[in-house]
């Protein structure tokens, strides 16, 4: 199967962001980010919930250029179905060269300071660390945005953006286990006046780095 209710991009701009308290431990964290889009506000409610474990949440900020965004980065504003195959817009983790770590970066490492990491091996890896962190590296992609493109699935009622993270390799039989599937990956995106992109993309500890052509975990 694949996301029940679609897949697709937001296009806009920034109104405004908030984060959970992180004071709850009965809650996910969620940060919800408000996006402009012509007349609308939508709601884009992204998940950074660590479950209170040290490695439990993982992500990593890219930097790109606005040719690796070329089939979305002209759309008009509002939302935008996508087909979940290569070349169309839609992004796969694990299958896409613009988003997929090399054999450098695999490794995943805890963060200590945000930003956005462009090390000597040039290489983007993954991070672990607490969802405040997490946070910190997401907003500075938000700050630096004068466009901004939320990749995931839509609400079903009313105007919003969920499932903005990895969307493939929860294991089987897992509440997620039917919304498994490949090239509908969520991110946040942001075009920044200088003309890079910069990505916020995650995932979860849960969550399998190799996946069949179905999006389900794989030992292959």
């Amino acid at each position: 199967m694949s996301l029940i209710d679609g897949y697709g991009v937001l296009v806009g701009t920034l109104h405004s962001y908030e984060c959970d308290s992180g004071r709850s431990d009965t809650e996910y964290y969620h940060c919800t980010i408000l996006v402009r889009a012509g007349s609308a506000l939508f709601r884009c409610a992204v998940d950074l919930d660590s479950k209170k474990q040290k490695d439990g949440l993982q992500w990593r900020v890219l930097r790109i250029s606005r040719n690796d965004l070329e089939a979305v980065v002209d759309l008009s504003p509002g939302w935008h179905m996508l087909v979940s195959e290569r070349g169309g817009g839609a992004l796969d983790y694990l299958r896409s060269p613009l988003l997929r770590s090399t054999q450098e970066c695999l490794h995943v490492r805890e963060r200590t300071e945000p930003g956005v990491a462009d090390p000597a091996e040039g290489c983007f890896p993954w991070f672990y660390g607490s969802s405040l962190e997490a946070f910190r590296d997401l907003e500075l992609v938000l700050k630096r945005a004068v466009k901004l493109f939320v990749f995931g699935e839509p609400f079903r009622v009313g105007k919003g953006v969920h499932n903005i993270h990895q969307n493939q390799g929860d294991p089987v039989g897992s509440r997620w286990s039917p919304e498994n599937g490949i090239w509908q990956d969520g991110a946040v995106a942001g075009l920044t006046a200088s003309g890079e992109i910069l990505m916020f993309i995650s995932r979860f500890r849960t969550q399998a780095t190799k996946t069949d052509s179905r999006g389900k975990p794989s030992v292959s």
